[in-house]
Parts: structure tokens; sequence; C-alpha cells
């Protein structure tokens, strides 16, 4: 006897819900943490962000340490492949390589500031999320920008200064002011929520790095 729709929609929910489910939840969580940070938010604040069952998203996720993981890797997924996207392989140079890398990680740091919060809120903790943000969040981007920044020195565009001290200027001058935006803004310079004032930060970033090694 054939099921009526009515039926069919009783039980566990049809996958393309529960993957629409998981997604939601995921950016529930990516938000909040970053807002928050890990202490600050609950399971059941994800799950009141989307209108979900709490059990359901243990169903899903397990713990809140779980989720947190899963969120972290699900917003690194997005900006990898955005990143992947613009990528320019073709250009020769370690330099245009590391400038194009600078102007793409600040776009994307304006496009997902939760990340740069997250780290703030629980990057400098040793305990198990400090490592795992060290060592899968921060570490594979800085093993690609360190390779641009060695390029970039022996083709003399560069300061010949410490690798980790050009990485964290890029990374924290150029995510910083997208991240607190109320701070950044309450001084000159234009929204940074806008993308002409974004741009123009990048070329700034740039523009000192660069423009260092020819002082």
């Amino acid at each position: 006897m054939a099921q009526t729709s009515s039926e069919r929609s009783r039980g566990r929910p049809r996958l393309e819900k529960s993957d629409d489910l998981r997604r939601a939840i995921l950016n529930a969580a990516v938000d909040l943490f970053g807002a928050r940070g890990f202490d600050g938010v609950s399971l059941s604040q994800i799950a009141t962000e989307v209108g979900a069952d709490v059990a359901l998203t243990r169903y899903y996720f397990g713990s809140k340490h779980e989720v947190w993981i899963a969120a972290i890797a699900h917003l690194i997924e997005q900006v990898e492949a955005e990143t992947d996207r613009r990528s320019d392989t073709e250009k020769s140079s370690s330099t245009d390589q590391l400038k194009d890398a600078i102007r793409d990680f600040i776009a994307m740091s304006a496009k997902w500031p939760q990340l740069s919060r997250i780290i703030v809120f629980d990057g400098d903790k040793t305990d198990e999320r400090g490592k795992y943000i060290a060592q899968h969040v921060v570490r594979p981007f800085y093993k690609r920008m360190s390779k641009l920044i060695r390029g970039a020195k022996l083709e003399g565009t560069i300061p010949n200064v410490s690798e980790r001290t050009l990485f964290f200027m890029i990374t924290h001058g150029g995510s910083f002011p997208m991240a607190l935006p109320a701070l950044t803004n309450s001084f000159p310079g234009g929204d940074i929520k806008t993308q002409r004032a974004v741009m123009a930060h990048g070329d700034a970033i740039i523009e000192l790095i660069f423009h260092a090694s020819a002082t």
C-alpha cells in the first residue's frame, strides 16, 4: 500500500532537509562562537537560533566541543573554496602571488569576520581548542604564506625580516579592522564594512610591507 505524503513526512527527516538543517546549525554556530566565544555559547542557544531541538543538534554533532570543531571546519571550507576560486597560479613571481594572497585574505576577512573573532576568543589558550586553532586553522595558511614571503624576500621586494613577524602583520593587521568594525569606524577612514574601504585597507597593507624594502 502506497504511503501518503503526510506519512512520508513523519519519522527521520529526508536527506535534503537533514543536510539543510545541519548547514543551518553550523552557520548559526559560526556566528555565535564568533560573537561570544566557546564559553559564551550553549548548545541550546545554537539550536534555538535555527528553531531546532537541542537533542537533534547533539544527534548530528555530539558535544558542544564537537559542534565547535565542525563549525570551524565548515567555515574554513567556505573560505578555502573562495580563495581557491580567486587564486591565480599562473603568476610567476612570488611577489605578485603574495600581493594577491594578501588581497584575498583581507577580502575573506571582511566576508567572514567570525574566523578572526574565534581566533581571538580561543587561539591564545593551551587547551584542546587553542591547539586545534594553531594546527588546523592558522598553520596551513602560515605554511602557504611563509613560502611566498621567502620567495618575495629572495626577489628583494620585501624586507629580510622574520617570516613570523610579517605573517602576523599581514593576518592581524589585515583582518582585525573588519573583525572589530565598531572600533575601526570610530576613527576616520571610511566605513570598513564597505568594499571600497576594504580594498583601500588591502592596498595600504601591501604598500606598507613592500614599500619598506625600498627604504
